[in-house]
């Protein structure tokens, strides 16, 4: 889930950001990493000792009591201009349940030599944003009974889940978000037999035809182990120009295998 975000009025220094994030209100959901980017401009050869603090403002539902709680705080000018992430959590986390859709940021930067962007232009390529990562709490009711997950000996068409670390495989300097995902991939044998089962089968077509083979005497041809459903993995990530982009890219999840 994303933050859209604007910014207000401040009588103090710094900027205070404002973020509506997006749960699935169907979805019992638990929120493992929240994190705030913001991009930092530093002149080329200039000596920066830049810090920026992150900090929630909360006013418990009453404008006029207000505080702040200090979430993180770094150096950002060791390595020129560029992004920059700030983990908010694990501070965030006792501020942050089901009943708060807004987050309100204070962001304050002190030294001399750079700038923090908090341009509140929603199309500006600069703009900061937050990106929260969720897990359902049970995710075992997430796939039907037909995605046949493989168990320990199995041997028939069966999913098999597996998980990518973009970070293992040298994918995390230009992802993002997330920081991982569940590729899952199809295996197990399709006998003739196996394969002519609707609840096996990948398709109505295929069940039938796997029929006809098995009844047949040329029975030879055999059945592969498919995938029956996927689904798209949501990306956010840096192009070759340093803009943020977000896309949905097809077919990248197995949910559910099947014999073709």
């Amino acid at each position: 889930m994303m933050g859209n975000r604007g910014s207000e009025p401040t009588s103090t220094p710094g900027a205070v950001l404002r973020f509506q994030l997006s749960v699935p209100p169907e979805h019992d959901t638990r929120v493992v990493r929240v994190q705030l980017w913001l991009y930092v401009l530093i002149p080329r050869g200039s000596a920066s000792n830049l810090t920026v603090s992150v900090s929630l403002v909360d006013d418990g539902g009453d404008p006029a009591w207000e505080r702040r709680v200090l979430l993180s705080s770094r150096r950002v000018g060791a390595r020129g201009s560029g992004w920059r992430s700030f983990p908010l959590l694990p501070a965030l986390r006792g501020s942050f349940g089901a009943e708060r859709r807004t987050l309100r940021l204070h962001v304050r930067s002190s030294g001399s030599g750079g700038l923090v962007v908090t341009a509140s232009n929603g199309t500006h390529p600069r703009r900061p944003f937050v990106v929260a990562a969720a897990t359902l709490r049970d995710p075992e009711h997430r796939v039907g009974k037909r995605s046949l997950r493989c168990s320990r000996d199995s041997a028939l068409c069966c999913r098999r889940d597996h998980y990518v670390d973009f970070r293992a495989i040298g994918w995390n300097d230009w992802i993002i978000s997330p920081e991982g995902y569940q590729l899952n991939y199809c295996v197990g044998q399709c006998p003739l037999h196996v394969a002519g089962s609707p609840g096996m089968a990948s398709s109505f077509h295929s069940a039938v035809l796997s029929l006809v083979k098995a009844n047949s005497g040329r029975a030879a041809a055999h059945s592969c182990c498919v995938p029956t459903r996927r689904r798209p993995l949501s990306l956010l990530y840096f192009d070759r120009n340093s803009n943020i982009v977000k896309t949905d890219v097809p077919d990248m999840i197995v949910d559910a295998c099947g014999c073709s």
